[in-house]
């Protein structure tokens, strides 16, 4: 994985970029929330993502209503929402937070809409629905899923998956990339006493 990379203010037309991160690190409780350390990963991630990628022109995270089990317990499920938060408060932008957590078939007929084909879209979800979805998304527009890895590691809040599709007369064709976040030096505790 690539940490940086050249900054794009914009996808060129005929090209959707689509980059997915997973939200950031939880309580040893997971009580549907972030821990500390991954309040202050969603805090460093409006200038990690726009260096790598500029302004978005869409953000998505789950319906944080849709409550999710976290160890047992149920919860309501604000981890990628407040991950992405402060992206999306950069950016000027609203969260898009229609779709639960695990209504990817929706959430990827959303991300293929037409008014997204030239567009920069960042989505946090959670990691095993990513996964899923971004198998989906290269299989259905032409690309290769053998080309991300095969499973998203527990530990790992710093990826980045990015997903290309570019639609021409021939029909789309996708293509992915994995990079890095590079915050997982980003401290431990919360920055508010």
């Amino acid at each position: 994985m690539t940490p940086a990379g050249p900054v794009s203010a914009a996808s060129p037309p005929g090209e959707e970029t689509i980059v997915f991160l997973r939200h950031g690190e939880k309580p040893v409780a997971g009580l549907g929330q972030l821990s500390c350390k991954g309040l202050n990963r969603s805090l460093a991630l409006p200038a990690v993502l726009s260096r790598q990628f500029g302004r978005p022109d869409a953000v998505f995270a789950p319906d944080p209503s849709k409550q999710k089990v976290d160890d047992g317990i149920l919860y309501s499920y604000v981890r990628p929402l407040a991950t992405i938060e402060p992206t999306a408060i950069a950016a000027g932008l609203p969260v898009d937070t229609t779709f639960g957590y695990d209504e990817i078939t929706k959430l990827q007929a959303a991300l293929t809409a037409p008014k997204y084909r030239s567009a920069l879209v960042f989505v946090a979800w959670e990691h095993n629905e990513i996964q899923d979805l971004v198998a989906a998304l290269l299989k259905d527009n032409g690309g290769d899923p053998a080309a991300m890895p095969k499973k998203w590691k527990g530990k790992d809040f710093d990826s980045l998956y990015v997903v290309r599709i570019r639609t021409s007369g021939a029909g789309p064709s996708a293509t992915f990339e994995a990079k890095a976040e590079g915050l997982d030096h980003v401290a431990d505790g919360c920055p508010v006493k």
